[in-house]
């Protein structure tokens, strides 16, 4: 008996142990964790939109395991309060999956664009045949595995508080720095030398993390919003470096002047385009953000307080531009002003991708389809050597492979940020100093929009990761200290000590 109960009693001290081992695995801070090292594995590993690039290998295994995982700590609080996203990602794989279920003969075969397919059935003796809605099941499928990407992105940052998203702000720019020094170094190095990632790539252009020159000016360029939220969101005071805002201030700016020249230089006229949208609105947060200052101050000195930041930074995006253009490194510029054979063949893709969709209006083409689908109706007047994988513009894309369900889905994610954006920016100057995470989320979100109609940087696994977390912090409002008070104030603010207001 006495042996009995010994072991009985022995039972919990085993259990503890393992029930403690648990609760570290499944805690915030170890979701925070694999969160940060998965968005390290994603920018070193999927910056190609391409569905042949080997890093895949890596890439999807690891992002099934880390959406397993995220799943498992998934509470209905957590999608309750970010339903809409939640609600977009869901319809998004159910649409995709739906494309691939296989429909009987009669019924696939009066789907509008399937003509040419089923007289080549008819021909073949495959009339009986039970084919999928998509018209590449192999890229369908493909599209599918890629969401598990984005997706387990979303599902882990929807269940960080305020202060962890805080910590990857701080991982994003972190990356862009890496992305901007590997840019650097090929710059100085061979231009198809081993520091270019991946095979079929801009050689030649500061790339960094990424295969396409644009993708990584797009991507450094909605950096900007990003750099000047993260030194907002630090306490004391900007002319203090001594403060955690003022070193944050001062890191910022350094950053500003690295990126701005980098960006100029990779050739990338869209990324030209997104850097000036980046600079103007950025500036226009800066003097709406603003600390209104003291009361004994004139209205007129108060104003000029406001704008002079602005002022100082369009100044010095304009002043570095005609430094670069000076040195004859501003390819964007020189880009912009030539004639380039490859824009204006993709500026002819519109009309033709446009009747495309037109004709596979409601139902679509296929998540994924563009490739093949664009080869079997591309008119002889288009014909070049090269072969085009997208429409360059990724809403018209969506129509053409969503049909009706994808041009709807579309517009609601459109719908739903822009209303977000009006909310914040109609409310005044206080809302926006109350949410200056949401705004600058916002900005740099309607950057990666923008630049989707004359490219698709969405299709690469790094930026659709990085547009999820901008997604996610539009909702994340945070609470930016009383400036008026703290800096005119007696006052001083300890060091180090973060914002803790969040919503």
């Amino acid at each position: 008996m006495m042996e009995t109960a010994h072991a009985v009693s022995d039972r919990p001290r085993h259990s503890r142990p393992r029930g403690r081992v648990l609760e570290r695995i499944l805690s915030s801070r170890a979701r925070l964790g694999v969160l940060c090292a998965f968005l390290v594995t994603i920018f070193l590993t999927g910056g190609s939109s391409r569905a042949d690039m080997q890093s895949l290998i890596l890439l999807r295994p690891v992002s099934l395991l880390a959406l397993g995982y995220g799943l498992l700590t998934l509470s209905r609080k957590h999608i309750r309060q970010y339903w809409p996203l939640v609600t977009i990602a869901g319809v998004t794989v159910v649409l995709t999956a739906v494309h691939l279920i296989p429909l009987p003969p009669g019924i696939w075969q009066s789907l509008p664009g399937r003509e040419t397919i089923a007289e080549l059935d008819a021909l073949l003796g495959l009339k009986d045949q039970w084919r999928p809605l998509t018209l590449d099941p192999q890229a369908t499928r493909n599209a599918l595995f890629a969401l598990a990407t984005p997706c387990a992105v979303l599902v882990l940052g929807i269940q960080l508080d305020a202060r962890q998203h805080e910590k990857l702000l701080t991982l994003i720019l972190g990356l862009g720095v890496l992305t901007a020094i590997w840019g650097l170094l090929q710059l100085m190095g061979s231009p198809r030398g081993p520091l270019y990632l991946y095979s079929l790539t801009s050689y030649g252009s500061p790339v960094g993390l990424f295969a396409n020159r644009n993708h990584q000016a797009v991507f450094l360029a909605s950096l900007i919003p990003v750099m000047y939220c993260w030194a907002q969101l630090a306490q004391g005071l900007w002319k203090d470096i001594g403060t955690t805002r003022g070193k944050r201030g001062a890191m910022a700016m350094g950053g500003m002047l690295l990126l701005i020249p980098l960006i100029l230089i990779t050739g990338s006229r869209s990324g030209l385009l997104m850097l000036v949208f980046s600079a103007c609105v950025t500036a226009a947060l800066i003097t709406v953000a603003a600390p209104s200052g003291n009361r004994r101050r004139t209205h007129r000195s108060s104003a000029l307080a406001r704008i002079a930041p602005a002022a100082v930074g369009v100044v010095v995006v304009a002043g570095l531009g005609l430094v670069t253009i000076g040195l004859g490194r501003d390819r964007a510029f020189e880009r912009l002003i030539g004639s380039d054979p490859i824009a204006d063949t993709r500026a002819d893709l519109l009309p033709e991708t446009w009747r495309i969709a037109a004709d596979m209006f409601p139902w679509g083409a296929g998540i994924g389809s563009f490739d093949d689908v664009y080869r079997m109706h591309e008119v002889d007047a288009l014909l070049r050597p090269s072969y085009v994988n997208h429409a360059h513009n990724d809403f018209l894309e969506v129509l053409m492979a969503g049909g009706l369900l994808g041009a709807l889905l579309l517009i609601f994610t459109i719908m739903l940020f822009a209303v977000r954006g009006w909310a914040i920016w109609r409310a005044g100057r206080a809302e926006i100093r109350t949410n200056i995470r949401p705004a600058t989320a916002l900005t740099a979100l309607a950057i990666l929009f923008i630049a989707s109609l004359i490219d698709y940087p969405l299709r690469v696994p790094a930026l659709a990761s990085y547009a999820v977390l901008l997604a996610i912090w539009t909702g994340k409002g945070t609470q930016v200290a009383d400036l008026p008070l703290r800096e005119h104030g007696p006052r001083r603010t300890r060091r180090g000590q973060h914002s803790e207001h969040g919503s």
